[in-house]
């Protein structure tokens, strides 16, 4: 069984996975499911790699930060019914705490989401009632 040091937040973020083939370099995009600082989930990408192929991963939302190399070092673990496990191998810190840092702010926007449906959805009793 697979343990993790971290634990995974759902969130949808653009990957690019770079590999090389015989024919040239490709370039894959696909979604996250979601991620941690050792790992993520990828939305099928409808390529299959070999165990422990090592991959370049790119965050394109981390692009417009000030990381200079936005880009970390995965190995595909297994496939899943919905896509791909990878976990991270190489990354610098700027990169992780630029991930780190998308990964908080989802969590703060869904926080505040639920905050506001729960308030749009609870029933206050009118004001003959309260009397």
């Amino acid at each position: 069984m697979e343990q993790r040091n971290w634990n995974r937040d759902a969130i949808a973020l653009d990957v690019e996975i770079k590999m090389w083939r015989p024919e040239g370099e490709q370039v894959l995009r696909c979604k996250t499911l979601d991620v941690s600082l050792g790992g993520a989930e990828l939305l099928s990408c409808a390529v299959k790699f070999p165990k422990h192929r090592v991959l370049e991963l790119r965050f394109p939302q981390i692009c417009g930060t000030q990381v200079k190399q936005p880009r970390m070092l995965a190995k595909f673990i297994r496939n899943t019914d919905r896509g791909m496990a990878i976990q991270f191998l190489k990354a610098n810190n700027e990169t992780l705490r630029a991930l780190q840092a998308l990964i908080l702010k989802d969590k703060i926007m869904q926080t505040k989401l639920n905050n506001s449906n729960s308030k749009n959805h609870s029933v206050e009793m009118p004001k003959q009632a309260r009397s």
